[in-house]
């Protein structure tokens, strides 16, 4: 069969100077969180930390409430073991908008930036971490543009409240947009329970929504901050376990991210008392290699539409969710907690992809396609393209596990069957 080599690009905010060229899988934060851990201990365990978060298969470490100390030691670290690092050290720069934490009285970034010039695994400078009010946010724009200045091939990197994607959108302008939301255990106010799971949580889901359409409107990367773990202020009702994890970093994937942001606190993937391996290190690892075989052709594609199966509604008006009445691709009702994207390349080619919601139960499903085409399923193992379906009852069928996705390719059959790969050309 043949096998169509596709260049892609890097990809990124027009007004900005940084790009994007691959998909990037980054772990907050490596090594103990809070100013206050210091000395050698926390130094120690934030070094076994990198090795642990390296070895499950994160590109990215991404520091946040960090220690001037343990921070040196994960930079240290991760030029040795050749990873990268978004660097922040808010003795010097930045602020925590959310817990209006003052924003450094000198804020000397350029100052920061030039010391650590000689190391090269830093990818970026965490500028501010939800700027919550409209001068912080300002404040955060002058932070980028005089960072782009000093080091314009770097990211000058925020991140936003699940609320204020728009807000960041339209008075940052950032070289990516990221949010990040924990759902699990703070279900109070919407009603949910072991039950009915995500299914009501529209919060949620209204906020995927948001802030994919607020990324599209300023042409920046999408980035999603997801749970790694329960989260020790914000306990969940139900017992917790991985694939709630893995459900959250699958159905973000829907909304077209190109980065995936896995939020601990030197826990879940890593033991909390020694920074070494923990609960969930082998799933996440798992996790990650899966993700890490998609992300060339994830790299390639654009969200059109996402629609939910089941029992979902956006929540407070904030957004419309397209409905199977508007799909380009199938025809009839999705089942159940089964989420679908629909995407494409700048080739035309046509992506469909399942998600199950559910993180209890494994989710079967019988999608009807509207034209006649072949499928193509893009693996999770090595990323190549390979025809699954094609009969002329023009369906895909399949189960996932809980909280797993599936990448698919729809060809029309009056093509003649070819594969696709695609590569970076800058």
């Amino acid at each position: 069969m043949e096998k169509k080599m596709l260049a892609r690009h890097p990809i990124g905010n027009p007004r900005r100077r940084w790009r994007q060229e691959q998909f990037i899988l980054s772990l907050v934060n490596p090594g103990p969180m809070g100013l206050e851990k210091e000395g050698p201990f926390h130094c120690a365990k934030a070094r076994r930390a990198v090795k642990v978060a390296v070895e499950a298969g994160f590109d990215l470490m991404e520091m946040c409430w960090t220690n001037h100390d343990v921070g040196m030691e994960i930079l240290r670290t991760a030029e040795e073991l050749g990873t990268k690092v978004l660097y922040q050290d808010l003795r010097r720069f930045g602020g925590m908008g959310f817990k209006k934490t003052p924003l450094n009285e000198h804020n000397d970034l350029i100052g920061a930036m030039r010391d650590t010039a000689k190391y090269g695994c830093i990818m970026g400078y965490y500028m501010y971490d939800e700027p919550c009010t409209p001068e912080q946010r300002a404040t955060v724009r002058k932070m980028i543009e005089d960072a782009e200045r000093e080091r314009p091939e770097l990211l000058p990197f925020t991140v936003t409240t699940a609320s204020q994607s728009n807000e960041l959108a339209e008075e940052v302008d950032p070289a990516q947009l990221s949010f990040d939301q924990y759902p699990f255990g703070g279900w109070v106010g919407d009603g949910m329970t072991p039950e009915t799971q995500m299914d009501g949580c529209s919060k949620y889901w209204t906020n995927m929504e948001v802030a994919r359409l607020a990324a599209d409107r300023i042409g920046a990367p999408y980035w999603f901050v997801y749970q790694g773990h329960v989260l020790p202020y914000n306990p969940c009702f139900d017992r917790y376990s991985f694939a709630a994890s893995r459900m959250m970093a699958n159905t973000a994937l829907l909304y077209g991210v190109k980065e995936l942001s896995c939020y601990i606190e030197c826990n879940g993937v890593l033991d909390p008392e020694t920074g070494g391996r923990g609960l969930y290190f082998e799933e996440q690892k798992d996790l990650n290699r899966r993700i890490a075989a998609l992300g060339n052709t994830l790299m390639a594609l654009h969200c059109d539409r996402v629609i939910h199966g089941g029992n979902i509604t956006p929540y407070k008006e904030r957004a419309t969710f397209a409905t199977m009445e508007e799909s380009e691709l199938l025809v009839g009702n999705l089942p159940d907690r089964i989420s679908i994207s629909e995407m494409s390349d700048e080739y035309g080619n046509r992506y469909l992809m399942v998600a199950n919601r559910d993180y209890r139960e494994i989710t079967s499903y019988f999608l009807k396609m509207k034209e006649d085409c072949r499928v193509y399923r893009v693996s999770d193992e090595d990323g190549a393209q390979r025809l699954v379906f094609d009969d002329p009852n023009n369906k895909i069928v399949g189960n996932l596990l809980p909280g797993y996705m599936a990448l698919y390719r729809l060809q029309p059959k009056s093509e003649e069957p070819f594969e696709i790969e695609y590569y970076l050309e800058k």
